[in-house]
């Protein structure tokens, strides 16, 4: 079995962090660590915002945006949005300042093809008190329905207000879920997961649905395992995926990573496939306390 494993996929592991804290108090750097979180920081706003103009006869183009404010300054301050067309990373935004409360970015691409924008955005602050370090984060989502069909006006929206509109929001939904279950079930097979051991939700649809998918932790917990999960993410998806090789590849292409959650609370796997087909597994191992 585990030379199957071995030629049909690479996994990567999310929980490196604690390796990480040999030098990360000599020099800032850009990633993203989960520590204790700080009662007293919060975010005066964060939010993911998604924009559509023509482009011409047959083309489009849409603008990711995202924004938040600390309510003090930070000594580190980190933003990562991942923006998703029809259920592929199209995108990542990352920016990363010093001692700063607020943060912006943004980002353009040009698109020809009717389509299902989903942009995700984890907001992320990293405080020091002397030796004591703390954090702060919070997620924001976005979605954008984009239509340019041959023979039919250019149009997106939100929520669809028309018959039309319903119309080919169901079909873009169903696009994207027939895609998002074929490679889930593909990589299921290549790690000989069994599904009904996991409840599984897309990493897109976790900002609304974090309190119920996690329902069964804590709060504090439930921000521990959002916090490295995104260590993950960031390490292993924003920044490249690192194939078993040690080459790095580009991770645009990559499908929205799928959180499976053991049902006996003891891991969290996330499972997604490569630009070139490779099918790629995260996990995080989740203590009882």
């Amino acid at each position: 079995m585990k030379r199957q494993l071995k030629t049909a996929a690479f996994i990567l592991m999310a929980s490196l962090f604690s390796v990480l804290y040999l030098f990360h108090s000599q020099q800032a750097k850009e990633t993203i660590l989960f520590f204790p979180i700080d009662p007293s920081l919060s975010f005066d706003y964060a939010g993911t915002h998604l924009l559509s103009e023509k482009a011409g006869k047959s083309s489009f183009t849409v603008r990711l945006k995202s924004s938040s404010q600390l309510n003090h300054s930070a000594y580190i301050r980190q933003d990562v949005s991942l923006l998703y067309r029809n259920g592929r990373l199209q995108g990542v935004l990352k920016e990363w300042r010093q001692n700063k409360k607020t943060l912006d970015q943004e980002g353009t691409w040009k698109e020809k093809d009717s389509s299902l924008l989903q942009a995700i955005t984890f907001h992320y602050a990293e405080v020091h008190k002397g030796s004591d370090y703390r954090s702060a984060q919070e997620m924001s989502h976005s979605s954008l329905y984009v239509i340019l069909p041959p023979f039919a006006g250019y149009q997106y929206f939100e929520k669809p207000l028309s018959s039309k509109q319903v119309r080919w929001k169901d079909t873009l939904d169903k696009a994207a879920y027939m895609e998002a279950e074929k490679n889930l079930n593909q990589n299921l097979k290549a790690f000989h997961i069994n599904e009904n051991l996991y409840t599984t939700l897309s990493l897109t649809d976790l900002p609304q649905q974090k309190n119920v998918f996690f329902s069964a932790f804590p709060s504090s917990k439930r921000e521990e395992i959002i916090g490295k999960l995104w260590e993950g993410i960031y390490k292993n998806i924003a920044l490249g995926i690192k194939k078993e090789d040690g080459t790095v590849i580009s991770p645009e292409g990559s499908t929205i990573p799928q959180l499976l959650l053991s049902k006996n609370k003891s891991e969290l796997l996330v499972l997604l496939t490569a630009p070139d087909g490779t099918p790629v597994l995260l996990r995080q191992e989740l203590s009882s306390r």
